[in-house]
């Protein structure tokens, strides 16, 4: 029989054992950072976990498509020797590799990924070839910061496009294996790999700004018992109305005025982007937006609009694409 002090040793051993397996669990399953999800049909480094995120409804954007040549820092503005200026929703995810792989590794993955998935390169690049200020334009455009800026020397790029139904699909690939830098809000190891993967969506946003208009809502209301509403933007994860969908919060103020009996719900509804919880609480934060300034600028009483959200309980179209996604996002009307 095992004595008193083998037994001690065999106990120690699988304790020792369980903690190892469960920081090694923990390191394979880092959560990604709130909000932040990855583009949809593109896969991740396996391991990796998502440490930045930034995204956009609608965003300008400069794709290399050749050489970085110069970075004016005073304009922030890069000189490309060939480059697309493109315009539509942009999101940029920052991943961590767990120590381990190299640059190369990962960009080749990556790339591969791509390929698979019908993308089309338009430009690939390794360490000098990249040019003098590539890391300089990655380090001032997006998130990241300084993680980009001083670690060129393992340094993959690739540019890449798909079309699909109409809509394109660009990519930005950087990789690095990080050197130097500081970055208040994720501080890598030396010789990490970190990834910026950017993909910007167009060709899908016009449907999005149609103003519907007092009539419009009266005979949808009437006839369907709903009327759902894309002119209503908001900034990116944020109950903040912008500018532009003036047009239809005056439609919606003409119609509540015009007919001085509806009392209507104003719900709100987003895509699958981000998780069940942050979209429930975003889409009614949203629909509450929209009350409040129907009753500031329009003067509608607030006991005729009752704000409410389902985040992304009600879609009309799937998640699976922008389009779909696109379709999902938006406020409706529905009689109260």
């Amino acid at each position: 029989m095992p004595t008193s002090a083998s037994r001690s040793s065999i106990a120690l051993g699988i304790a020792f054992a369980v903690i190892a397996l469960v920081a090694a669990m923990g390191q394979a399953v880092a959560a990604d950072a709130r909000g932040c999800s990855d583009p949809v049909g593109l896969k991740r480094f396996e391991g990796s976990s998502i440490v930045l995120c930034e995204r956009r409804n609608f965003a300008e954007y400069t794709l290399p498509t050749g050489r970085a040549n110069r970075y004016d820092f005073h304009d922030k503005r890069a000189t490309f020797a060939s480059s697309l200026e493109l315009e539509g929703r942009l999101v940029q995810n920052v991943y961590a590799v767990p120590m381990g792989p190299s640059s190369a590794e990962v960009f080749r993955n990556y790339k591969a990924d791509l390929e698979a998935k019908g993308f089309h390169l338009l430009f690939e690049a390794k360490q000098a070839e990249t040019g003098p200020a590539l890391q300089n334009y990655f380090e001032n455009m997006g998130p990241g910061t300084q993680i980009w800026g001083y670690s060129p020397n393992e340094a993959r790029f690739a540019a890449a496009v798909k079309e699909e139904g109409g809509a394109k699909t660009y990519v930005a690939l950087y990789v690095v294996e990080f050197e130097n830098g500081f970055e208040p809000k994720f501080r890598p190891q030396k010789g990490q790999v970190m990834v910026r993967l950017d993909t910007l969506q167009t060709g899908q946003l016009s449907d999005r700004m149609v103003v519907v208009s007092a009539a419009e809502i009266n005979h949808g209301l009437a006839a369907e018992g709903r009327i759902a509403l894309y002119g209503i933007l908001f900034d990116f994860n944020q109950a903040t109305i912008k500018p532009e969908s003036r047009p239809t919060l005056d439609e919606i103020g003409k119609f509540l005025r015009e007919n001085t009996g509806q009392k209507v719900y104003v719900i709100g509804h987003t895509d699958n982007v981000g998780g069940f919880d942050f979209n429930m609480q975003l889409s009614k934060a949203r629909a509450a937006a929209v009350v409040a300034d129907l009753t500031r600028t329009y003067g509608i009483s607030a006991d005729r609009t009752t704000a409410s959200g389902v985040g992304l309980q009600a879609p009309v179209a799937p998640n699976t694409t922008e389009e779909g996604r696109a379709k999902n996002r938006r406020v409706e009307l529905i009689p109260r």
